[in-house]
């Protein structure tokens, strides 16, 4: 028994070799499950996820333990947790959720295993995840696959968000201030703030396409007429997660 399992541990990592990136080879199963799986979003009116090799590599370094084990698991003793792993593979999320499936003859009938569980499902048919990676081995006949889906966000410099987020609230009709300065050293306080605005906003996230609720509710042009931002390094103890610390001066 034990002679078996080390063969076949020898086996798994044959197939699943370092440099292997599947959806960019014509025919794989990787980009077999790529293609179905945006086909699927296609007919739900959803955008199609793009290839990353971080998340695929995440996938893969999983998928050698799902084969090795008897259950198929998230996480394994010993093993980090999904968001660590994606990290540590290099990926810049916001967000990341994985599918496992086994014991399928072709990609087809995992993608159909995937489609009829709701979990499953619900990965592959997230309008906020726009990114996935996927590895597939063969074992003993049958397919097994892991699919790391993420929403990829860019590592952006505190100016670049500070772009993106006055952009926005010009849209809501307040202008910049004349600098942005106070607002800057603010973000890096850890309490109070710098010079004498009227409201302070302050909040930590990754995706800076949309301002927070909390800000939106408080744009109040009788009380304020103009904004500055400053953006610094995220403070969310998890990071694992692109994010950004922001502040808002409203003047």
């Amino acid at each position: 028994m034990q002679t078996s399992r080390l063969l076949l541990l020898a086996a798994t990592i044959l197939l699943i070799p370092a440099t292997h990136l599947g959806a960019q080879t014509p025919g794989s199963p990787e980009q077999s499950l790529l293609q179905l799986a945006n086909q699927a979003r296609a007919a739900h009116n959803l955008p199609p996820l793009q290839w990353d090799n971080s998340l695929a590599r995440a996938a893969r370094a999983h998928l050698q333990l799902v084969v090795r084990n008897p259950q198929m698991l998230h996480q394994y003793p010993g093993e980090p947790d999904l968001l660590t792993r994606g990290a540590n593979a290099g990926a810049k999320f916001s967000t990341i959720s994985e599918n496992i499936a086994g014991h399928g003859d072709t990609p087809e009938s995992l993608q159909q295993i995937w489609m009829t569980t709701p979990t499953h499902r619900a990965n592959l048919l997230n309008p906020n995840l726009n990114a996935v990676g996927i590895a597939v081995v063969q074992n003993q006949g049958l397919l097994f696959a892991v699919e790391d889906f993420a929403r990829n966000v860019p590592t952006l410099t505190p100016d670049a968000v500070e772009q993106q987020v006055s952009k926005l609230l010009q849209a809501q009709g307040f202008p910049p201030a004349r600098s942005n300065e106070d607002a800057r050293k603010t973000c890096m306080m850890s309490q109070g703030q710098a010079g004498t605005p009227k409201l302070v906003i302050q909040w930590d996230g990754a995706d800076i396409s949309q301002l927070p609720d909390v800000v939106l509710q408080n744009l109040d042009k009788a009380k304020y007429t103009t904004a500055a931002v400053g953006a610094c390094s995220g403070r969310q103890a998890n990071q694992q997660f692109t994010t950004y610390h922001i502040a808002l001066l409203l003047y």
